[in-house]
């Protein structure tokens, strides 16, 4: 399979309709950059309408339709400024003009008169909301973080009211409701130590607001509503075995969009306030997005596989057809070209099952002479989802088996799952990698000798453990944008990251055993499998300072490292020209470690 082929494969982050109904506006990355494209919402030929060479990321067309609202930063450092493109006009401004500060969670008003955000605008990490005038072009702060910092802004039908998300520590949230006339600002769910509540929209009559939340006795995700009075007291619409989360809400009746995740799988439903539900097509995959258009007929729906890139689907709500917009692929790739992920469970080291995606390519014998390799997933509070990963389908290609664990930590397995790794990041989630070692030798397939580990983020911090921590499995580790040392990572992150590690792994003076003991560079001499390190020169979490000392360290092992840091990159790498050759790095380091036969006693 051709790298460069795969990787012009097209990515779709965001989608909204045109207030009109008449066009869909997206964010991809068609010329090898992310930016803002629109086509016509029954198919058509997509047309561009920003121009850059920084990633350019969509937020929300203005109520009126003039203004389109969108992120920008640079060099992928996380920090982007506002932007509003006039759509009659054609005529770009910059609302912000900042540097180095971060915004999110942007919100028009439902007459277009007002901007409403959250920003660091008062300094780093701290996230108080803030409202812009886009006739006046001025900026206020109108509500505090000193409660804690603000997310998931939410008007009321009469924009008199705005329903937010408190979080201390970026892991227990709390939500309130903001009175934009009175200032008077109501704790619905208060933040409480022990579990998330996240806003997402109101009913329509501005009496309730729909939340996401695991303050339940399952710890898991389910939609619920809440009165505008001190609480909580939840009325469940969605609990269930599975995590389900609050998609969108229609602007013309109570009823609302949400997904669930099973194991992975993410499927999408409609449900009403009377309990009738019906679940939209497509089903196999994961559904990353899905907007209801203006006039609450049409859903817009952002949708992957294993074997399919994110495409843009329209579905017609009165006559349950689904219509596919976009065409991801490019000429020449064709879906039966790539593997379709199983669905495995394995006993870790404690018998706790462990689920994951195992990916066989085609035509192989269960002759124990096949090439493997652990895929970690980042986070460690994400999941690995049955969804596209060109990476993935090129080393199936070139015949090696996959495994990405869904390892204690990961999110989608309920609360517990999830908290279960707090103070023993590197422990029990490493000790669920090697056990999907030992599932890989079980298939038959595996050479035990040509086994390799990879991942991003904190995969790659868990490809560096796995290297020190168990030296003797692997053939070869490729990390990317990891993390290597606690204390120096925790020192240059960005002041949000800091807040996640304490709460994480405690305090880096009280626990310092623990913090030496789960930061691999201290046990570099340990290494024997060659490494390769990839990172991006204004990463903020997980400062490229990381891999530099790591790759020192292990060199002076005797081991083989090699080294790319990409200059305008931050964490993970968003231009085209950099994906292919990071892939093309990693993929030429594997064969030559891990593809041929091994010669390692």
């Amino acid at each position: 399979m051709d790298i460069d082929k795969l990787y012009y494969t097209r990515g779709i982050l965001s989608v909204q309709w045109s207030v009109d109904g008449e066009h869909l506006y997206f964010d991809t990355n068609i010329t090898g950059r992310y930016n803002i494209w629109a086509v016509p919402s029954n198919r058509g030929w997509p047309v561009q309408l920003t121009v850059s060479d920084e990633r350019t990321l969509l937020q929300d067309p203005s109520p009126d339709g003039r203004y389109l609202l969108y992120t920008q930063d640079v060099q992928g450092d996380e920090k982007p400024n506002l932007y509003l493109l006039d759509l009659t006009e054609f005529t770009i401004s910059n609302i912000t003009v900042t540097e180095k500060i971060g915004y999110r969670d942007t919100r028009w008003s439902p007459d277009g008169r007002s901007l409403v955000f959250a920003g660091e605008r008062q300094g780093p990490g701290t996230y108080p909301v803030f409202q812009f005038d886009p006739d006046k072009g001025t900026i206020k702060k109108i509500i505090g973080h000193e409660a804690g910092d603000c997310e998931s802004l939410e008007f009321s039908p009469d924009g008199h009211k705005l329903a937010l998300t408190r979080t201390r520590n970026y892991q227990y949230t709390g939500a309130s409701v903001y009175d934009l006339e009175t200032g008077n600002e109501t704790m619905l769910a208060p933040i409480d130590d022990k579990s998330t509540t996240i806003t997402g929209g109101w009913t329509r009559d501005g009496k309730r607001v729909y939340v996401t939340s695991n303050a339940n006795d399952r710890g898991i995700d389910a939609v619920a509503l809440l009165e505008l009075k001190q609480g909580p007291e939840f009325q469940w619409l969605t609990l269930q075995d599975w995590d389900s989360q609050l998609v969108d809400v229609s602007p013309t009746e109570d009823r609302f969009a949400y997904v669930v995740n099973e194991g992975g799988n993410v499927r999408l439903l409609l449900r009403d306030l009377n309990g009738q539900e019906e679940e939209i097509p497509p089903t196999q995959g994961v559904v990353r997005a899905a907007k209801f258009s203006r006039d609450g007929k049409r859903l817009a729906i952002i949708h992957a596989s294993g074997d399919s890139p994110h495409d843009i689907w329209v579905y017609d709500l009165k006559a349950r057809s689904l219509k596919q917009i976009t065409d991801s692929l490019v000429g020449g790739l064709h879906r039966e070209n790539f593997v379709n992920p199983q669905l495995v469970v394995y006993p870790s080291f404690d018998q706790t099952p462990i689920a994951g995606f195992l990916y066989v390519p085609a035509n192989i014998k269960a002759d124990h002479s096949h090439p493997a390799i652990v895929y970690s997933h980042g986070g460690p509070q994400w999941e690995h989802f049955n969804s596209w990963f060109p990476s993935l389908q090129y080393y199936t290609s070139h015949g090696y088996l996959v495994i990405a664990p869904n390892f204690r930590g990961s999110t989608g397995f309920g609360r517990g799952f999830t908290e279960s790794l707090r103070k023993d990041a590197g422990g029990g989630d490493l000790k669920d990698l090697v056990a999907a070692v030992d599932y890989l030798k079980s298939t038959g397939y595996v050479d035990p000798s040509r086994i390799a580990i990879t991942g991003g983020s904190w995969g790659g911090y868990l490809t560096l453990m796995a290297l020190t921590k168990y030296p003797d499995l692997w053939a070869a580790g490729v990390s990317i944008v990891p993390l290597a040392n606690w204390f120096t990572a925790h020192e240059n992150e960005d002041p949000v990251l800091q807040k996640n590690d304490e709460w994480l792994m405690g305090d880096p003076v009280e626990d310092h055993d623990l913090w030496q003991d789960r930061s691999p560079l201290f046990f570099a001499n340990r290494i024997r499998a060659p490494l390769l390190l990839l990172a991006g020169r204004n990463d903020i979490r997980c400062p490229v300072k990381e891999t530099e000392q790591m790759a020192e360290a292990a060199r002076k092992n005797g081991v083989t490292v090699e080294v790319k840091i990409y200059e305008n990159e931050g964490h993970g790498f968003v231009r085209r020209e950099n994906e292919i050759d990071a892939i093309k790095r990693a993929a030429s380091f594997l064969e030559t470690h891990v593809g041929q036969r091994s010669t390692r006693g």
